[in-house]
C-alpha cells in the first residue's frame, strides 16, 4: 500500500475512539514478539509540558552518544513526527512496513471480539515499540497519550518516570478532580524506579503513590530548583541546581519552559543514579540544541506571528504568562480553534485580558468546536469576535489586523498549531 493509503486506513480508525486499558496493547504486542521488552525507556506523564520535557530529555541522551528513540503524539504536520529514531522521523516506507506487519495481528484480534478492536493509538504505539526494538535503541523516551496507568505506553520498563503540570483535562476519563486525575497519571510509577515531579497541587497524590512504591522521588521546586535569569522571545537563560549547578540557555521561550527544561535536567540525574553516563556537559548542551515547535514558536517578525499548541486552562495560563512578560502591555489578535471535549469557558477567560480581537475558525478534526461557539464565548467576555472557518483565511485576516503592537496569536490545539505551521512553511499565508 501506498504511504497515503496507509494513514488513511491508520486515521480510520480513530473511530473505534480511546480505549484506556491495557490488554490490547498487551495482547497486540505479544503477537509481534513484545519489542517493548528489548528497551529500557523514559516515562513521561502530565497535562501540559510532557512533549517539550520529552524533547528536552531527547536531546540531552543523544548529546550523551545515546541511541534515542522518541515517541510523542499528536503530530503537528506529518504523522512520521511521532516515531523518531536520533532525532528523526521514521521513513514513509519504514510506516508502511511496521504497519503491513502489525496489521493482520490487529485484524486477528478484531474478529475474535469487537472489544478487541486495536484502536489508531495502540496500533501505532505498537508501531513504534517495534520500530526502537529494530533499531536497537539504548532507550526510548516515551509521552503517554492520555492519563497513565491506563494508557498503552504504560506496558514500558522505565528507568526514570516523570509527571509534569497536572491539571484538569479529558475528566470524563480520568475524573473530575486533580486528586483523582493525579492518581491515575502516578499509574506509571513502578516499584524502586526513580520519579521527578514539581511542587504542585497533585503532589501529594504522587508522593503517597511513590512512597507505596518505594519509587525515590524529586520534586523540583523542592528537592532540585531553578532560577530564570533571563527571559525574552528569542529564548531564556536559567540556572538549575541539583546533584549539580548547571547554566544553560534555551530557545524555548516562557517561564513554563524553564520548568520543563528543569524537569528534563532532575530526570537526567535520575538516570545518572542508574547508571547511565550522561555528565553535565551533554545536559547544557542538550537543553540549549533542543527544538521543539508550536510552543510559544515565534513564526514571523514583522508583524509578530505566535503559534502555540496550548489546549487546556493550564496551557491557556502558562501562554497567558508568557505573553505578558515577553510582550508587556500588548494584546493580540488571536486566532483560534479548539476541539469540543476542551474546557473552552476557562481557556476565553485565562485569555481574554490580553485579546484584542477572536477570529474562530475550524481546525481539521471532526471533534472541533463549531467556531461559532467559540465567537460567542469571547463575545461574551466583551471581545471583539468573528468566525471564519477556512484557517489559512482566517490567518490572512488575522494579519491584516496584526500589527507591531498587536501581535497575532494562533492557538486553541495542536492540531491548528500544525495546520498554521504548515502554511507558513509553505508559504501559503
Amino acid at each position: 500500500m501506498h504511504h497515503e493509503e496507509i494513514l488513511r486506513e491508520l486515521y480510520a480508525l480513530e473511530r473505534f475512539g480511546m480505549k484506556l486499558g491495557l490488554a490490547n496493547i498487551t495482547e497486540l504486542l505479544h503477537r509481534i514478539g513484545n519489542p517493548h521488552l528489548r528497551f529500557p525507556a523514559v516515562h513521561v506523564t502530565g497535562s501540559n509540558g510532557k512533549g517539550s520535557v520529552c524533547a528536552f530529555i531527547e536531546s540531552i541522551l543523544r548529546v550523551a552518544a545515546f541511541k534515542v528513540g522518541l515517541y510523542t503524539s499528536p503530530h503537528l504536520i506529518r504523522f512520521n513526527e511521532r516515531i523518531r529514531v536520533g532525532g528523526r522521523g521514521i521513513s514513509d516506507e519504514d510506516v508502511a512496513r511496521l504497519y503491513e506487519s502489525v496489521k493482520p495481528h490487529a485484524t486477528g484480534m478484531a474478529a475474535e471480539s469487537k472489544a478487541k478492536q486495536p484502536t489508531f493509538f495502540e496500533i501505532t504505539t505498537a508501531m513504534a515499540f517495534q520500530y526502537f526494538a529494530e533499531r536497537g535503541v539504548d532507550i526510548a523516551v516515551v509521552e503517554v497519550g492520555m492519563g497513565g496507568g491506563m494508557d498503552a505506553t504504560n506496558v514500558v520498563r522505565p528507568e526514570t518516570c516523570v509527571i509534569t503540570c497536572v491539571s484538569l483535562e479529558h475528566t470524563e476519563h480520568l475524573g473530575r478532580t486533580i486528586k483523582r486525575i493525579a492518581k491515575e497519571k502516578s499509574g506509571i510509577l513502578k516499584p524502586g524506579v526513580p520519579v521527578v515531579t514539581m511542587d504542585q497541587e497533585a503532589l501529594a497524590t504522587v508522593e503517597e503513590r511513590a512512597k507505596e512504591l518505594g519509587c525515590p522521588l524529586t520534586v523540583v521546586g523542592r528537592d532540585a530548583t531553578y532560577k530564570r535569569i533571563g527571559g525574552t522571545l528569542a529564548g531564556q537563560t536559567f540556572e538549575y541546581s541539583g546533584s549539580s549547578t548547571i547554566r544553560t540557555s534555551t530557545v524555548m521561550a516562557g517561564a513554563h519552559q524553564a520548568e520543563n527544561a528543569a524537569l528534563a535536567l532532575a530526570a537526567s540525574e535520575a538516570l545518572e543514579s542508574r547508571g547511565w553516563k550522561i555528565g553535565d556537559d551533554a545536559k547544557r548542551v542538550g537543553i540549549a540544541r533542543m527544538r521543539w515547535p508550536a510552543r510559544f514558536q515565534l513564526a514571523r517578525r514583522t508583524p509578530p506571528v505566535l503559534i502555540d499548541g496550548a489546549h487546556n486552562p493550564g496551557g491557556a495560563q502558562c501562554l497567558h504568562d508568557s505573553l505578558t512578560e515577553c510582550l508587556p502591555g500588548r494584546r493580540v489578535v488571536l486566532v483560534m480553534g479548539m476541539l469540543a471535549d476542551k474546557d473552552l469557558t476557562s481557556y476565553a477567560n485565562t485569555l481574554a485580558s490580553v485579546t484584542a480581537h477572536s477570529i474562530s475558525t475550524r481546525p481539521k478534526s471532526e471533534r472541533a468546536y463549531p467556531p461559532e461557539e467559540v465567537t460567542l464565548t469571547f463575545k461574551k467576555l466583551g471581545i471583539s469576535s468573528e468566525v471564519i472557518e477556512d484557517v489559512p483565511t482566517a490567518i490572512r485576516r488575522g494579519l491584516n489586523l496584526a500589527s507591531r503592537d498587536r501581535p497575532l496569536l494562533i492557538t486553541g490545539s495542536l492540531y491548528l498549531a500544525g495546520e498554521a505551521l504548515q502554511h507558513f512553511q509553505e508559504g501559503t499565508v
